[in-house]
Parts: structure tokens; C-alpha cells; sequence
């Protein structure tokens, strides 16, 4: 077993042969020892564990000195060539050669790499795009159900489940967002859909319902309606007076309650926000129009707006 304690240490066993490494070290205290001193030993190798980052233009300086080296060292005028200086047949490419052209592949690739993670990251107009169409699938899913049932889906009627997450088994119960729709922003990963229907959510207990809440919507906040000065509960939808290219009803989620910031989904640097008409736009900041808040009411709580201007969109666990 002893053969195995530094892959052991260096977590690289396979769970089967660690499992047995564990029960050689449980019977043989002599083992223990040796596998400590070992330990020990391994320890200033930590120091090292993180790459040392680059010399500052690295990629530039090399370029140059290999441009440098290429000039200086090739004649300007070649001297003639007869059948007797003609040197044995050799490859073109010289060890020296290669190993320059595999550097810079190497450095290049890795160049291209960072580019590429920046151009596809959360941060990304790729992503960006992406978490854009994901949230106008949503929009039709809405607009269907408000056509059907003559307004959107109101949380607050699913009492004492009434979560904003609770929106996509809603969409999904009537038939109107499809089952494989995404609750995940594509700028995190993968999709995931949802995995609870209306049914199943009331057949928890209330201990279960709250640790399953969060991933309800996962990665996107919905509206959680409004009070109005009687202090009765209105549903989210459109308003008389108001144009709805300016009611937010779906957004990126805000960050976890208590911070002030913007949309953990793209780096925090903004949000993307579905408006009732439809259309979906980033926002850098949480705030509308006049600095509205759009993830806390103007009482600075995660719950119902306080009037019907007050448009407040809740993360997957928030209630009205």
C-alpha cells in the first residue's frame, strides 16, 4: 500500500484503492508515521501550486527576438553553390526550429484560448444573446397564459406557496412554456429545466417547499405585484396608464438578498430585463427611469411594490 501514498496525497487514487490505502493506514501505525513525514515533505511544494504569472509582454518580446535572431543570422548575399559544398540531404526544420514554432503555437493557443473564454463568458454578448432569447421564450409562455386566463400568473393566489419561482410550474401546468425550457441563464452553463410540477410543489411540506424554492427559476426574477394604498394586492400585468414597453415583469436575478448589486448572471455587470411588450433589455444598472429599484421596493424590501409605478421583480424565493 505504501507505493500509493504519494498519489494518495496528491489525491490522484481512484476511490476503490484509496478506501484500501485508508485501511492499511487504520491498521499500521508505522504507516501513518511515514505517510506524515511524507506529508511533510510535500508541503513546500504548495509554495508553487498557483502558476507564476507572465513577464509583461512576454508574447511581444519573444516575437521580437525570434524576428531579431531570424534577420541577423541569415547572410544578406548566399554564397554559389557547387556539387562540392553541397551538405548531405537534412531536414528543412532544425531541432531549434521546431521547438521556437511549438512555443509559439503554444503561446498563441493560449492567447486564443483567453480571447475565446472572454468572447463566450457570462460577460459575453454571445451569452448575453443567449439569456436575451431564453427570456423572450418565457415572454410568449406569459403572453399565451395572459391571452387564456385573461392576466398573468399571480404567485400570490398559490398560497403558501407563493414564491415568485412558482411562475414556471405555473407556465408549465398550463401548458403554455415547454417542459424542456430553461431555468438557467446561458451564461452560467448548460440549461436546466424545471423539475417540479404545481401538484408535486403542494404535496411537500413546508420544510421541503423551502429548500426546493431557490431553483424554482433559478436564474431569473419574477414581478411580484403590488399594493396599492388600501393595501390590497394587485397581480402583476399592464397598467391604464402606463406604456408596456416600461413594466418590467422578468429579469436576471439579483444577487442574494442584502447586497445592492447587479445581477450576478453576467460577471455583475447588468441585467437583461423582459418587458411586458416583449422586447428585452440589458440594463448596467438595477434601476429604471428615475432610479427605481427593480429587484426592492421603494421601502427597500424584497416584496410587493407600494404603489402600482412601484415594479419590483423578486429572485425564485421571494414572496409578495
Amino acid at each position: 500500500m505504501e507505493t500509493y501514498f504519494l498519489e494518495y496525497l496528491l489525491n490522484g487514487l481512484d476511490q476503490s484503492t484509496r478506501a484500501k490505502v485508508d485501511a492499511y493506514l487504520a491498521d499500521h501505525s508505522e504507516a501513518r508515521i511515514r505517510l506524515a513525514l511524507l506529508r511533510q515533505a510535500l508541503e513546500p511544494l504548495a509554495a508553487d501550486a498557483e502558476p507564476a504569472p507572465p513577464p509583461p509582454l512576454l508574447v511581444e518580446r519573444t516575437l521580437a527576438r525570434i524576428a531579431e535572431h531570424i534577420c541577423t543570422a541569415r547572410p544578406l548575399e548566399a554564397p554559389p553553390v557547387t556539387h562540392a559544398s553541397l551538405a548531405p540531404a537534412r531536414s528543412w526544420w532544425r531541432r531549434a526550429d521546431a521547438l521556437i514554432a511549438a512555443c509559439l503555437l503554444l503561446t498563441v493557443g493560449g492567447i486564443g484560448l483567453m480571447v475565446l473564454g472572454k468572447m463566450r463568458g457570462p460577460g459575453s454578448a454571445a451569452a448575453l444573446t443567449e439569456c436575451k432569447n431564453n427570456l423572450r421564450q418565457f415572454y410568449v409562455a406569459l403572453q399565451t397564459y395572459r391571452d387564456t386566463h385573461g392576466q398573468l400568473p399571480d404567485v400570490a393566489k398559490q398560497s403558501p406557496r407563493d414564491v415568485a419561482g412558482i411562475v414556471v410550474p405555473i407556465l408549465q401546468d398550463a401548458g403554455t412554456l415547454p417542459s424542456g425550457a430553461s431555468v438557467q441563464c446561458p451564461g452560467i452553463g448548460a440549461p436546466v429545466s424545471s423539475r417540479f410540477t404545481l401538484t408535486a410543489l403542494r404535496a411537500m411540506s413546508d420544510e421541503e417547499f423551502q429548500q426546493n424554492s431557490p431553483s424554482l427559476s433559478m436564474c431569473y426574477a419574477y414581478s411580484l405585484g403590488f399594493r396599492d394604498g388600501a393595501g390590497h394586492y394587485h397581480g402583476p400585468g399592464g397598467l391604464p396608464n402606463e406604456s408596456l414597453s416600461q413594466i418590467p415583469i422578468m429579469a436576471d436575478r439579483p444577487p442574494p438578498q442584502g447586497l445592492v448589486q447587479n445581477s450576478a448572471n453576467h460577471d455583475g455587470k447588468g441585467q437583461n430585463v423582459l418587458f411586458l411588450d416583449g422586447h428585452v433589455r440589458y440594463l448596467s444598472q438595477r434601476t429604471l427611469g428615475s432610479g427605481e429599484d427593480i429587484f426592492m421596493n421603494r421601502a427597500n424590501l424584497v416584496a410587493a411594490g407600494l404603489d402600482p409605478a412601484d415594479f419590483v421583480l423578486g429572485y425564485s424565493a421571494a414572496r409578495p
